[in-house]
């Protein structure tokens, strides 16, 4: 799929809502709102493909890494790990699995999407990369998703653009590639401790299918038939 251009007031087909909807709250001043860019991934993205996974799983400066790697671990040695990791062809989080948004001249957000049924060949590959990298032993965090199913893995909108609907329009595109590739399901993981998350993927039609530990912390799996 080529570039496609998308503006925020796009909203999700089927069965989806509008989450953005405020036709009952109109503002008297007129809101200008940026137009999106959607561009496959590149190895130049690697860096904010690293960020992005991170982010969706709850990480940042702050994070205490040292129950899964080595003591010394910081922020700045997993992203670094990361980036190398974005930029190859064949890893989950490879630029090939990866949509990005861009607003003028800035890169506003990113989601990383694949088949499930890639998904154990290119964990295998991924932690064990990441584990060699930072110098641990393999990781082992469990499985997310599985074959028949199209997996979202990690979304993130950049600070600066969020309130314009990236989310929306990265999320509406990779529906739109899963149907296109013919998956009648397509899956994700919601942190519990994330409530706000469960309730926008609750309203763009995915529903709770169970619950899944990864990287030791319990996942609320949910899903939606296209």
């Amino acid at each position: 799929m080529g570039i496609v251009l998308k503006t925020p007031s796009d909203t999700i087909t089927g069965t989806h809502k509008n989450f953005n909807d405020v036709s009952d709250a109109r503002p008297e001043t007129e809101i200008i709102r940026p137009q999106v860019e959607l561009r496959p991934g590149r190895p130049s993205d690697a860096g904010f493909i690293a960020e992005t996974v991170l982010n969706a799983m709850g990480n940042g400066p702050d994070t205490d890494f040292t129950p899964f790697f080595a003591d010394e671990t910081d922020y700045q040695d997993v992203i670094e790990a990361m980036t190398v990791i974005a930029a190859m062809e064949d890893t989950l989080y490879s630029y090939r699995n990866v949509y990005v948004a861009v607003c003028g001249d800035s890169v506003a957000g990113a989601m990383v999407a694949y088949d499930g049924a890639r998904y154990k060949k290119m964990a295998d590959r991924t932690f064990g990369l990441l584990s060699e990298i930072l110098g641990v032993e393999k990781l082992n965090p469990g499985e997310e998703t599985g074959p028949d199913e199209y997996y979202l893995d990690s979304l993130y909108v950049n600070p600066e653009f969020r309130g314009h609907s990236i989310g929306s329009i990265l999320m509406q595109n990779e529906l739109e590639i899963a149907q296109g590739l013919g998956f009648t399901a397509v899956s994700l993981l919601v942190d519990r401790k994330k409530p706000w998350l469960h309730r926008l993927y609750s309203k763009l039609g995915f529903t709770e299918d169970g619950e899944t530990m990864f990287f030791g912390e319990p996942y609320l799996r949910m899903v939606q038939y296209i």
